[in-house]
């Protein structure tokens, strides 16, 4: 009896989609979950405010969603593209969960603001990079999606068309908006 060896590693995203897809190959699988694991955890971590469990949570979800899905799948469709429009549904349906929380929250009585910090800025690394989280944070749940889209996994423009499900031109024309907008809004840090 012939065994035949599949060398997983040296297949392509598309390739082990493809044996995903048509095979339901377990280790073609367990590939993919190694080369986008990491990626998706850190994609959930940045975009769920930090918390690693939800992070962890999220980024299972999507493999779990990957495996079922798997049928969905067209060959020659990139994977990344792919994969990256499930976590970007699943973090749309998490900010809707979490409005509904916040209006929850926001009809409680308030509780009296910190005292603001006066330290001297340091213009360093950390410092503009905590000013970037901050105007970060201070954006639309769109513009922070497609910052961490383009800059953080960096994505490109079609990708980011194909997952958002916008044309090529409006992709490009926001991200000249947002570049800008943070560029104005850092100038100190230049």
């Amino acid at each position: 009896m012939i065994a035949l060896f599949v060398n997983y590693k040296s297949l392509s995203d598309g390739q082990l989609m493809e044996h995903v897809h048509r095979k339901d190959d377990e280790k073609a699988f367990a590939e993919l979950y190694r080369r986008y694991a990491r990626l998706l955890q850190g994609f959930f971590f940045r975009r769920l405010g930090g918390d690693e469990e939800k992070a962890l949570d999220h980024m299972q979800d999507t493999f779990l969603k990957v495996w079922s899905s798997r049928r969905n799948y067209s060959d020659g469709q990139p994977f990344r593209t792919w994969i990256f429009t499930i976590a970007y549904n699943l973090c749309k349906n998490t900010y809707r969960q979490y409005r509904h929380e916040q209006a929850y929250l926001d009809s409680l009585p308030a509780e009296e603001p910190a005292a603001e910090d006066n330290t001297p800025l340091q213009l360093d690394a950390a410092t503009f990079d905590s000013a970037l989280q901050q105007e970060l944070s201070l954006l639309n749940e769109a513009q922070q999606m497609l910052f961490e889209l383009r800059f953080t996994q960096e994505l490109t423009v079609p990708e980011i068309a194909a997952i958002i499900a916008i044309p090529e031109g409006t992709v490009k024309s926001r991200l000249n908006t947002l570049t800008n907008y943070l560029r104005l809004k850092l100038k100190d840090y230049e």
